[in-house]
């Protein structure tokens, strides 16, 4: 059997979320040339689930993000050593930030293909 290490199941992971991430993104945009834009307003608007969601995700990915930096700024630093078990915490914390974009973007996904679309109605 392969032994496969941890680096290369993150990165393999990094990559395929990363291509899903992407296709969202374009699906997103192909699909705002031809929508409203007062339409996109008044379901992002009137949805107070979708703005928590949007503000969760967008604040997880922000702590992520920062709390990645700070771990290397400390190791910068010279207060905590380079091991092993901190390049996974920080790979983690990376992989992390991909994974809350990706949902984020499939958040905005599921709202700009609404079942309502066809309806013109705010899907609040």
């Amino acid at each position: 059997m392969v032994n496969i290490s941890l680096i290369t199941l993150h990165s393999g992971g990094s990559a395929l979320i990363g291509v899903i991430g992407f296709y969202l993104v374009i699906k997103i945009w192909k699909k705002w040339q031809h929508i409203d834009i007062d339409l996109i307003k008044a379901r992002v608007f009137l949805n107070r689930n979708f703005l928590v969601k949007n503000w969760q995700y967008t604040f997880l990915t922000g702590a992520s993000q920062a709390a990645h930096q700070f771990l290397d700024f400390i190791v910068s630093l010279g207060y905590l050593t380079g091991s092993s078990f901190v390049g996974h915490i920080s790979s983690i914390l990376e992989f992390m930030v991909l994974i809350f974009l990706v949902v984020l973007a499939y958040e905005w996904y599921k709202m700009i293909y609404s079942k309502n679309e066809k309806k013109n109605i705010p899907n609040a």
